[in-house]
């Protein structure tokens, strides 16, 4: 995902969770799924739906992949772990307004349109500014095929009120939460990883005595070491700084020979002994 650099903000970006943090957000959601499938049953029960065979098929589809990530999520790798938790909350949304259809719209309960201001926090758990401005645009294109499905087959009058009021009241709710996420969350985050000076910085290791020259790290380098000792991927490296993969293999290479350490733990020990990270 690159809209905020398309829009020149990726700077404001707050830094990407590391594996572990996504991979609980990740098992939480699921978690969190069985409860919605146990409402979704019940309601059908207390609301007939006009389509019981669609409700059976879409409550069997979400356990069938929910089953999938109880097994797949605990042992993905670092790299697959956010994609697979992103796909999922994705599935979400689909299978959300799939319910809304099966049961032929929301009636006069408009108001069950707010659950999906938790699809929002979900998605700006995992990306920020750009999961809400995702999450956003479904709900607004979602809006606009359910209301033209429930008229095209059940003949429920458009409503054009019901899809500009809460497509506004989304925007709201996804500009709310971003803002949480980049003045709350973010801001801890760079302090903790000491990401939020501004201009060129250096980091200099301690020496003292007969030990060996510090090492001094551009901020860049610095940044590319704070991740790599959260247990990044190359890949998943590139991905937050906006970098090429080669050119954070090269990074990662030169921190390698300037630390004099075979791999990356040795790396990252050698870093932490230098007061680096």
């Amino acid at each position: 995902m690159r809209t905020l650099s398309f829009l020149g903000l990726d700077s404001i970006e707050r830094p990407r969770l590391n594996p572990s943090t996504i991979r609980r957000l990740a098992v939480v959601n699921i978690i969190g799924r069985w409860p919605g499938l146990v409402f979704a049953a019940i309601l059908s029960l207390m609301v007939p739906p006009k389509v019981p065979a669609g409700l059976a098929l879409i409550l069997v589809w979400v356990v069938v992949y929910n089953a999938w990530a109880m097994v797949n999520i605990p042992r993905a790798d670092e790299e697959s772990v956010l994609r697979m938790g992103r796909a999922l909350t994705l599935l979400d949304t689909i299978s959300y307004f799939a319910v809304l259809f099966v049961f032929g719209g929301v009636g006069a309960s408009t108001s069950i349109y707010a659950a999906y201001i938790l699809l929002i926090v979900w998605l700006v758990a995992y990306d920020g500014a750009e999961g809400a401005m995702l999450a956003v645009a479904i709900f607004v294109l979602g809006m606009i095929l359910l209301h033209a499905a429930l008229l095209a087959f059940f003949g429920v009058p458009f409503n054009p009120r019901d899809v500009l009021l809460w497509s506004l009241i989304m925007v709201v709710a996804g500009a709310i939460l971003a803002a949480y996420d980049r003045i709350v969350v973010g801001v801890a985050a760079q302090r903790a990883a000491g990401l939020d000076g501004s201009g060129p910085t250096t980091v200099t290791a301690v020496s003292s005595g007969t030990a060996p020259p510090a090492v001094r790290l551009s901020r860049r380098e610095h940044e590319v070491l704070r991740l790599v000792a959260d247990g990044y991927s190359n890949t998943m490296i590139a991905g937050h700084l906006h970098l090429s993969e080669n050119t954070v293999k090269t990074y990662v290479e030169s921190l390698l020979s300037r630390l004099h350490a075979r791999n990356r733990a040795e790396a990252v020990a050698a870093a932490s002994r230098a007061h680096l990270i």
